[in-house]
């Protein structure tokens, strides 16, 4: 049975201040994260009373942004990132990746047996890695993550300090615009077969072939994430919207499903990040029309 839950999606933004002030207008609270390990980058978060959140990933310095993505652009970043460990080389893509919903994260609670587990059932991951960061107030946290050598799957991170420094606890109200949690999450890749295989041995179960949100010009199957929904999609051929999105990596999440205060029976807002588009929070279960 699969013991993993949602932890966390990745949003690349260009400038942490200026991405705070966008999903601010949009009723999220916002709240400084810190500086990661190595002073590469920082973040802020927005937590979920469902303990789950959105991390804003920028680079500390802008400059660096624009030269990882030239350095992927050449084909350069490989040999750039050769001497980082399997974390930071992930992180580092999903920057130069540039901006947008780059990636995500599960929850172990008890990372070295789930690895264990894993690894039986034929996902490879690397031993768990350890991480950390600075809050604001100088607390240290720290972590462990572990990433797999398939790009469509999720890294694995659990906690070496309280979770609840890394992921402050919030309540119903935190939010204006009144979202309590994830529902759901989307991803996109470029081979659903091989993807369905990968995602079979990571949680041990079997999709459901009738997604609850099927998108236009896509063929999906869906995974149960704890009591969330984990929709793989794959474009069909005439869908060059969805294939641009994938025109520096082989995955990447490109819709959130979020439970609010104000939904309906089946209602769900949805959320999606593009550089040409910025961040849009609607009622539509399309996600790109």
């Amino acid at each position: 049975m699969n013991s993993l839950s949602l932890d966390h999606v990745i949003l690349v933004v260009s400038n942490l201040q200026i991405a705070t002030s966008q999903f601010t207008q949009l009723g999220f609270s916002v709240i400084a994260g810190g500086v990661h390990s190595g002073g590469l980058t920082h973040n802020a978060l927005i937590p979920f009373p469902d303990g789950t959140y959105l991390e804003l990933l920028a680079t500390t310095r802008s400059s660096m942004l624009n030269f990882l993505q030239l350095l992927k652009k050449l084909r350069l970043l490989r040999l750039y990132i050769a001497n980082e460990t399997a974390i930071n080389q992930r992180l580092i893509d999903d920057l130069a990746m540039g901006i947008g919903m780059n990636d995500y994260s599960l929850f172990s609670m008890d990372l070295v047996n789930d690895l264990s587990l894993i690894k039986q059932r034929g996902a490879t991951f690397t031993n768990p890695i350890p991480g950390g960061r600075v809050r604001p107030d100088g607390e240290e946290i720290k972590w462990r993550t572990a990433v797999p050598d398939k790009v469509d799957l999720p890294f694995l991170i659990d906690d070496l300090t309280p979770r609840d420094i890394r992921v402050p606890p919030v309540e119903n109200d935190f939010h204006s615009n009144g979202v309590l949690g994830i529902k759901g999450i989307t991803v996109l890749v470029t081979n659903l077969v091989e993807s369905m295989a990968h995602y079979r041995a990571l949680f041990a179960d079997e999709p459901i072939t009738q997604p609850q949100f099927p998108q236009p010009g896509t063929q999906s199957s869906e995974f149960n994430l704890d009591n969330r929904f984990l929709t793989i999609i794959g474009a069909l051929p005439g869908n060059p919207v969805m294939r641009n999105l994938l025109t520096h990596r082989k995955a990447r999440p490109v819709g959130i499903f979020m439970q609010s205060t104000e939904d309906e029976k089946g209602d769900l807002l949805s959320l999606t990040y593009l550089p040409e588009r910025g961040a849009t929070l609607s009622r539509s279960q399309i996600l790109f029309s």
